[in-house]
């Protein structure tokens, strides 16, 4: 088999916006293969980084949302292989996202182009989604229905450093389609404090499958993903497999995209690339990637995350913890199934402290009931059977 492709070219924020938009075109065309994988296909979900009302700008560029431009650039390739409808969206968590869309520049963009619209993806209607094969951490997710109808995606990731993850790339990206009003603001059911979040992203890239993954890594933000230091990092990616775009994304960051929690910059949670790489959903091992244009490391831009809270022996007590509050719960789910069919259920140290009808009632309690994070609940599930079950549990035994 041949390896996957991932191009690199430089690109830095001096650059104009169409000058941005070709080299993304560029880019993508390096990978080639872009006809057939695409061939076929009548819907295409393009995801880009603008779910957050953070528009915010370093020399003129955007530092913590994807470029425009770089969008565009995707939107004109495609277009030269498909005509399929595309579909262009996140799920913002502040309910903002005609505003974001504007401020942004998309709604003009997407008229541009035949057959592309907006979509905010947070609103819904929503329809539940079978993860194929074998999830990592729930068989079935919540979806916009538009989501659950399109027949290939398409991943525009802004590369940043990321607190309790690394980073966030392409696979983290997709993260953003899950809608807050199913899972809590900011999503915070899947966003847990122990293990969900890196395994979800997983059981997402398995879902979506991205056929064109691009990372804008022009104006990146180091130490942070929100409110994080601007850095020119002034490169462009794009690449046939989620994983191994990840993969170079990381080498560029000087991060190895095979280590692992707890080694920087995975303080906290497990790293969500060599998860989808040990799942079988492409390779993370630089030896096995073809690199067209730059090397990684003639382009390479140290990143850096710093551990916040008390450090790893606090968080493997965390964990220990949060073990605790799941085996508890297993042992006496008959009693809560039978008490609190269908709620929330929130626990620590193996104590339920709550029940809620939904997440956002859960939190609400939360933030009345709890006034420090040493404090904070670590687990809550949605009470169902045990034949209904669709979180592998068990995954909390083997420590994420």
């Amino acid at each position: 088999m041949s390896k996957p492709k991932v191009s690199l070219l430089r690109c830095p924020a001096s650059a104009s916006e169409a000058e941005i938009t070709a080299r993304t075109e560029e880019a993508i065309g390096m990978v080639g293969g872009l006809r057939e994988r695409f061939a076929g296909k009548r819907k295409i979900v393009l995801k880009p980084n603008i779910g957050i009302d953070r528009v915010r700008l370093t020399q003129g560029r955007q530092t913590e949302l994807t470029e425009p431009a770089v969008t565009e650039g995707v939107i004109r390739a495609l277009r030269e292989v498909t005509d399929a409808e595309i579909i262009i969206g996140d799920a913002p968590t502040d309910d903002l996202a005609e505003t974001i869309y504007a401020k942004l520049g998309y709604p003009e963009m997407a008229a541009r182009y035949p057959k592309v619209r907006m979509v905010d993806f947070g609103k819904g209607p929503f329809v539940e989604v079978e993860v194929p094969g074998e999830p990592l951490q729930f068989s079935r997710y919540w979806l916009h229905h538009e989501l659950a109808e399109a027949d290939a995606c398409v991943s525009v990731a802004k590369m940043k450093a990321h607190r309790s993850l690394g980073c966030t790339l392409c696979i983290k990206n997709l993260f953003g389609l899950t809608p807050w009003r199913i899972y809590g603001q900011p999503r915070v059911y899947l966003h847990d404090r122990l293990i969900r979040l890196p395994r979800v992203q997983v059981d997402l890239a398995r879902y979506f499958a991205p056929a064109l993954c691009v990372v804008d890594g022009i104006m990146t933000a180091n130490h942070g993903e929100w409110h994080g230091t601007p850095i020119e990092t002034g490169v462009l990616l794009a690449g046939d497999n989620a994983v191994s775009t990840d993969s170079v994304g990381m080498q560029v960051m000087g991060f190895n995209p095979l280590g692992d929690y707890p080694s920087h910059p995975h303080w906290y949670r497990r790293n969500s690339i060599r998860l989808a790489h040990e799942a079988g959903l492409g390779t993370a091992d630089p030896s096995d990637i073809e690199v067209l244009g730059e090397e990684p490391e003639a382009v390479r831009q140290p990143f850096e995350v710093q551990p916040y809270g008390e450090g790893n022996a606090a968080r493997e007590a965390e964990l220990r913890a949060g073990q605790r509050c799941v085996e508890h719960y297993q042992e006496h789910r008959d009693r809560y199934v039978g008490d609190y069919p269908g709620r929330y259920l929130t626990f620590r140290d193996g104590v339920l402290l709550w029940d809620a009808e939904d997440m956002h009632a859960t939190q609400a309690l939360e933030k009345e009931r709890t006034t420090d994070w040493k404090d904070a609940p670590q687990f809550t599930i949605q009470v169902v059977p045990a034949a209904d079950e669709i979180e592998r549990l068990e995954s909390y035994a083997m420590g994420g």
